[in-house]
């Protein structure tokens, strides 16, 4: 399901807050060395993360890596998750 890399990358406190960085706006990889107490290979899986779930995606600058976030894919787990909401209440039709 397409979903569960979503979920996965909400499932760690670090890939939140940088999720949360990316929706200030664009962002380089290495504005986010700074502002995490965590190794750059880690916040290199963390990003890796987060473009392979699609939630981001990347534009190359010269030597540099731009983050931003992918609004299509949020609004589509939002929708998803919108959908399981309104289903409140209903009988299964497993």
């Amino acid at each position: 399901m397409k979903y569960s890399k979503l979920f996965k990358v909400f499932s760690d406190e670090n890939r939140i807050k940088v999720v949360q960085n990316l929706s200030k706006g664009t962002c380089c990889s290495c504005q986010f060395v700074d502002k995490f107490d965590i190794s750059q290979p880690t916040l290199a899986y963390h990003l890796k993360m987060i473009r392979d779930s699609g939630l981001a995606t990347t534009e190359k600058v010269g030597t540099w890596n731009k983050y931003h976030i992918n609004y299509e894919i949020l609004d589509s787990m939002i929708a998803f998750l919108n959908e399981i909401k309104d289903s409140r209440g209903k009988e299964c039709k497993c």
